[in-house]
């Protein structure tokens, strides 16, 4: 049985995987006739379940789509900066919880 924060965490670094990914997508196509911008939905869907909306927050999985517009090179690379500070949130926070396990199993800290 996974606990919730695990899952949550988990769910959270995926999302940041395929945001990665769609964003490569993205800047490799700037110039492509007709090309849609990849966008990867999870903070909004984690919103909404946090607030009682959408069930499980820790449930909650990403989703790409495709927005309906081109990409901008400014924008891919602020969001690719965003990406990398959540993930290592992300990142973070996941090393903090298994510090904790650790120590609760071995009753040392370091």
């Amino acid at each position: 049985m996974t606990p919730p924060t695990l899952r949550l965490l988990q769910n959270a670094l995926q999302a940041y995987t395929y945001r990665i990914e769609g964003l490569a997508s993205n800047v490799a196509n700037l110039d492509t006739p007709g090309y849609n911008r990849l966008a990867v939905r999870f903070e909004e869907t984690l919103q909404d379940a946090r607030r009682g909306a959408g069930g499980d927050a820790a449930a909650v999985t990403a989703e790409m789509v495709e927005e309906g517009r081109a990409p901008l090179l400014e924008d891919e690379l602020m969001e690719i900066a965003d990406t990398q500070m959540r993930t290592q949130l992300a990142t973070r926070a996941l090393h903090e919880h298994f510090a904790r396990l650790r120590t609760g199993i071995t009753g040392r800290t370091g």
